[in-house]
């Protein structure tokens, strides 16, 4: 049995260096400030026990970790909603990477909720430890199969009051979900195929259970992003990846990966999930994932959503590099190597009505279903053995070139734009530009700018009793939509 014991210990912030990705360094930010919405950003270093699953056969040994936990959290308990938002931060970079928190943020805020960042894997320690040895140096993870029991003690943690002194000031939170994007999207995957969910909620219970399913649960629900059970490397993270930054730069190995999970096991399709999980994945995922979607589902035992978003591709949508210059120690007017991504200002919206759904799926109110996005799959398609390359196979597209199926939002469904793959060399991550309509095209299609704005309220009000839009955000996003139209110029 594992042990989830955790030993909580806060990081002296200093006054002139926030604690690196808190929105409080960045330039921009995609949400109000943490201190105007009675925010505010800690971080602690949280240690351990945890497994070392270092070959499939060998029994697991022990070692010690110590890691970091952001935390951006309400001052008040009055203001605390008591959810907690557990998000495995991205390592694909080579540095911690919050792809959930800048697009969420705004919505988790409004909500009252509150979001715990955690450092996962070797890699982005020793990115830490080199960027500032005196607060970090103290951090290690000897080995990244660590991370499943790491995971289990954190979220084991937000059971006690204040979630072990993660959440200071906090009653102990009702409900917690664990949210990972990408590689820490796939990472969550292989926690629930490979049943750490049920062990880590046996230990949470004392190795008996109680009885009360749902209170014996180490965390309530999973939202799985922008991660395809298709895609060959997944979340078998003791698999000795050489290179960390630059096999997720190209995601194009140039040899077979070790210990590469076939294509076709069960455990890259998620199955008989012990609380609800919804995968929500770009346009881009949606074509690797075509091999193993699985129904949804509503049946104890086996909650289930696969939630997919045309027009849209794998890079996270608000938050720009540029907008963290201050934590890559730049100065204004410098730039960085890697471009912005692209911004995705339609979608949030999305992402805010599946958290909603979400939570209230853990109280037993189930959420809408969705299409999948439709593909045309060529009869002699060869599937690529290592789960990298899926060229050939194409979205069924409306007149506009957007995909059909899949979530709807006013983006795709009254377009000002096409939003489209940029030809490249890349199989994964691949570049996507928005190509404006000029006045005429908009003109043309929806009779100028005053009958758009009416088309939008309709549309948007069409999206609320759908599910795909929530009420408090339906002026916000009409504003955003019909801010796009093209000018005159």
């Amino acid at each position: 049995m594992p042990k989830l014991n955790l030993l909580v210990e806060e990081i002296a912030q200093l006054a002139d260096r926030p604690p690196f990705l808190s929105p409080d360094g960045w330039d921009t930010l995609t949400h109000p400030s943490l201190a105007s919405a009675g925010y505010r950003s800690r971080e602690y270093r949280v240690s351990g026990e945890a497994r070392v699953f270092r070959t499939p056969d060998a029994i697991p040994s022990s070692e010690r970790y110590a890691t970091r936990v952001l935390v951006i959290a309400p001052e008040r308990d009055a203001d605390f909603s008591g959810v907690v938002h557990i998000e495995l931060l991205n390592p694909s970079s080579g540095s911690d990477f919050p792809m959930f928190w800048p697009d969420a943020g705004f919505h988790l805020m409004a909500r009252g909720d509150a979001y715990l960042g955690v450092t996962c894997k070797s890699v982005t320690i020793a990115d830490l430890r080199s960027r500032d040895p005196e607060r970090y140096r103290s951090l290690l993870i000897p080995h990244d199969s660590m991370i499943w029991d790491l995971l289990g003690s954190v979220a084991g943690a937000t059971h006690q009051e204040e979630a072990g002194g993660m959440l200071l000031g906090l009653r102990a939170p009702s409900r917690r979900f664990a949210t990972g994007w990408s590689q820490s999207g796939s990472f969550l995957r292989s926690y629930l195929s490979e049943r750490f969910h049920e062990e880590h909620s046996s230990a949470l219970a004392g190795g008996v259970p109680n009885g009360d399913e749902a209170q014996s649960q180490i965390i309530d629900g999973y939202l799985i992003g922008v991660s395809s059970g298709g895609f060959g490397p997944m979340g078998y993270v003791e698999i000795d990846r050489d290179g960390e930054m630059e096999l997720d730069t190209s995601f194009t190995p140039t040899e077979s990966l070790p210990g590469l999970i076939a294509l076709d096991d069960h455990r890259r399709t998620i199955s008989r999930p012990p609380v609800p999980v919804i995968e929500y994945l770009s346009e881009d995922e949606a074509v690797q994932h075509l091999w193993h979607q699985r129904p949804d589902s509503d049946l104890p035992g086996d909650q289930y959503r696969c939630y997919q978003v045309p027009a849209r591709g794998h890079e996270t949508g608000l938050l720009t590099t540029s907008a963290r210059r201050s934590e890559n120690g730049l100065s204004d007017g410098e730039d960085l190597d890697s471009e912005d991504p692209p911004r995705h200002d339609g979608s949030q919206w999305l992402i805010a009505a599946t958290i909603t759904h979400l939570v209230l799926w853990s109280e037993g109110t189930p959420p809408p279903r969705a299409d999948p996005i439709p593909f045309d799959v060529p009869k002699a398609l060869t599937r690529d053995t290592l789960g990298v390359d899926y060229t050939g196979i194409v979205p069924v597209h409306d007149e506009t070139g957007h995909a059909m199926g899949g979530l709807r939002y006013l983006e795709i469904e009254l377009p000002l734009a096409r939003m489209q793959v940029v030809p490249s060399q890349r199989h994964i991550m691949r570049p996507w530009e928005h190509v404006p309509f000029t006045r005429a095209e908009a003109d043309a299609r929806y009779g100028g700018e005053a009958a758009y704005a009416q088309l939008a309220r309709r549309r948007a009000a069409q999206l609320v009793s759908q599910g795909w839009l929530l009420p408090e955000h339906t002026e916000l996003a009409i504003r955003a939509a019909c801010e796009k139209y093209p000018s005159h110029t």
